[in-house]
């Protein structure tokens, strides 16, 4: 059996897909390959249980890059027995009939339903979203879904490893916070909706330090500006490092494990302190999204 799954992303929904990824190949023995956005695509670097990545810019997966991924897509054509959509759009599920096999997907609109071979309904917000992904598998009738395993895979080498060690060697970090304010900053989101405001921040960052913990500040590139501001607002400051950008998403991961505790706002790095498995060590702070749905 031959199975494709299509996700342009974000990082903290592909880590949320990883029970599903693992039960199929542990269930089907299949050759199971992936189509990705590359924005996302860090979350599955090395992940065991995928065969192929196709790695795509992140503008295939937009109404203006419709021919790119229909020629991605047509290159496929009648080498899958299945497809697997995990995006919740119409436009998706239709897309994926130019590889020529069964279709599987959610549907919320009279589109989807009728161009679906096995469908999901997605309509609660108070279910966990990692087990709408298994949903898939059960629907499909080709294994049963273990709803009991809900362990998120994500890859951390050794040189990552020896990265983080290395830094907080080098930092004498014997005891240290993370603390992470992203959300809704992604390719095809830029509205920040779920950060903490500036302000709130800065009163966070206070109160850590002043009960004298070590505050490292989390993230990507994008983040660097916004906690530059933070910083600015503790000059000189030796207990407070502005990381954004300097490590990846799985030395950061592995950063967060080695935390004290660790502080995040619903966005990707959320779930990267699931896979570190440091949920009794970690405060989330939640806004317009619903935690049951999410975390």
């Amino acid at each position: 059996m031959k199975i494709l799954l299509i996700k342009r992303g974000a990082i903290g929904d592909l880590l949320l897909a990883t029970p599903l990824i693992r039960q199929l190949k542990q269930n089907l023995n299949c050759q199971l390959d992936i189509i990705v956005g590359e924005s996302a695509s860090a979350a599955l670097i090395a992940n065991p249980y995928l065969d192929k990545q196709f790695i795509f810019p992140d503008e295939f997966f937009t109404l203006r890059g419709i021919a790119n991924l229909g020629r991605v897509l047509l290159n496929l054509r009648k080498q899958y027995d299945y497809v697997f959509v995990l995006d919740k759009h119409w436009y998706f599920n239709c897309m994926a009939h130019l590889v020529g096999a069964k279709v599987i997907g959610y549907t919320r609109d009279m589109i989807s339903n009728v161009v679906l071979y096995k469908k999901v309904v997605y309509n609660d917000v108070n279910r966990y979203h990692g087990l709408y992904y298994l949903d898939l598998l059960e629907v499909s009738k080709t294994a049963r879904a273990n709803y009991d395993d809900l362990s998120l895979d994500l890859i951390v080498s050794t040189t990552d490893k020896l990265a983080v060690e290395e830094f907080i060697f080098q930092n004498k970090l014997t005891n240290y916070v993370v603390l992470v304010n992203s959300g809704g900053n992604n390719s095809y989101e830029q509205d920040g909706l779920r950060m903490l405001p500036i302000s709130k921040m800065i009163e966070l960052v206070k109160l850590l330090l002043e009960q004298g913990n070590k505050v490292l500040l989390l993230g990507a590139k994008v983040d660097l500006i916004h906690y530059q501001k933070v910083c600015g607002s503790f000059p000189d400051n030796h207990n407070l490092y502005n990381l954004a950008g300097k490590f990846n998403l799985a030395a950061s991961s592995y950063l967060i494990r080695r935390a004290a505790h660790f502080y995040t706002t619903d966005c990707g790095a959320m779930h990267l302190g699931v896979t570190a498995g440091a949920l009794d060590r970690m405060t989330a702070f939640f806004g317009p999204s619903n935690p049951a749905h999410i975390l």
